[in-house]
């Protein structure tokens, strides 16, 4: 195995459903010792159970999935026993990665000012629905909330339809890889102070940073933007387009662009025509111009159209579902955005690749998601708990 970047670096991965976990995969698979801590009295994380399963071991491929190359610890946090060794994993971290509901880790005993009293060196990551302070903090807060309340449903799906989430879970995702990027630099600025600090990421917040040019438009132009299907507001055509089959997406991002679209479609007039002359022009008239397309697509499939727009340097592509993805042996295999991770008893498991490629350190997938409290015994004996203790402890319900 190649050296990896985040080797020597430990997190404490004190996180369920999607936000915290998907974090800490990203470090895991960097080569970070990344400890999926688990609260032992609630069973340990809620999407153990979460569909699909794996057919020989029954195993949740949702947790599976995020929580790769992880070692696992279990403890019942409720006792004294177990908040000590908490605490000692606590010592022993660079990072510590929770996203539970604000004032949570403070009756459990962890807060950050208790932590950074444990481990100055500590950097503290906290991922929740509205942030860690403000009206909003005490609230409970998922993906949709936090699709809803940043805007992002007000403008997808097409005009008149009902507000509608994004497919994926953007609000989880955003979040998680914010909370990754805030930890990496909190790590880079620690080699130079040797002092950790206090990360706060919020599932809102992410979203409406997510927002972009869209919420731009409010703010310099005072009208809120309004739900446009597939158009993109700053380009056409730069939409989704059918064909014979199916459909397939175009972007036209520039005046060249179009121009060289309209020599693949043997209809350069229409770059000289008054109505698509400029992007701006194209913007008013897009809905004309959809039709233009889409009638000279209409006796062609999406992988003709596709080939004859990609042979000029326009950017298109047809619309996948998830059997078309997997089926691409390009994104999948090439790409290596499915691979396999050892499991014990189910042999190599699928699970999705990591979209970072590295030459000098890639990623790599050691092993499967841990059982929980897998590694109660070799992590706490390490830290300089007796066979003997740690025995007791699991006959007394601390550990598993």
């Amino acid at each position: 195995m190649t050296e990896q970047l985040l080797e020597g670096i430990r997190v404490l991965d004190f996180t369920d459903f999607l936000a915290g976990p998907y974090c800490g995969m990203y470090f895991a698979d960097m080569g970070a010792d990344v400890i999926k801590v688990e609260n032992l009295r609630s069973g340990g994380n809620f999407v153990r159970g979460a569909r699909p399963l794996e057919k020989t071991t029954g195993r949740s491929m949702y947790f599976q999935n995020l929580n790769r190359n992880k070692r696992g610890v279990a403890v019942d946090l409720k006792t004294d026993d177990g908040k000590r060794l908490f605490a000692d994993l606590v010592k022993s971290a660079d990072v510590l990665l929770e996203n539970n509901r604000p004032g949570v880790m403070e009756k459990l005993g962890f807060s950050w000012e208790v932590c950074h009293e444990l481990n100055p060196k500590l950097i503290y990551a906290s991922i929740s629905g509205y942030g860690q302070y403000g009206a909003n903090a005490k609230k409970p807060g998922y993906d949709l909330i936090a699709q809803a309340m940043g805007g992002s449903m007000s403008i997808t799906g097409w005009p008149g339809m009902e507000p509608t989430r994004a497919g994926m879970a953007i609000g989880d995702l955003f979040a998680g890889l914010n909370a990754g990027f805030a930890i990496l630099a909190s790590l880079l600025k620690r080699g130079q102070t040797g002092t950790g600090q206090r990360i706060d990421v919020a599932l809102v917040d992410s979203i409406v940073s997510g927002m972009e040019a869209k919420l731009m438009q409010y703010v310099y132009e005072g009208k809120s933007p309004e739900m446009t299907g597939n158009k993109y507001i700053s380009s056409a055509p730069y939409d989704s387009f059918k064909a014979k089959d199916d459909y397939f997406v175009l972007a036209s991002g520039t005046d060249i662009h179009f121009r060289k679209l309209t020599e693949a479609m043997g209809m350069k007039e229409l770059a000289e025509n008054p109505l698509y002359l400029d992007t701006e022009l194209r913007k008013k008239n897009a809905d004309s111009l959809k039709e233009i397309i889409e009638e000279w697509a209409s006796d062609k499939t999406v992988m003709e159209c596709v080939e004859i727009i990609d042979s000029v340097g326009v950017p298109a592509g047809p619309i996948y579902n998830c059997e078309q993805v997997c089926a691409d042996k390009n994104i999948t295999e090439t790409r290596e955005m499915l691979v396999k991770v050892p499991h014990k008893e189910a042999g190599d498991l699928t699970v999705i690749g990591n979209p970072i490629k590295m030459n000098e350190y890639p990623c790599q997938y050691k092993k499967a998601a841990p059982d929980l409290g897998e590694d109660n015994f070799s992590i706490f004996k390490a830290l300089g708990f007796s066979e003997e203790e740690l025995e007791k402890y699991r006959e007394e319900g601390v550990i598993n």
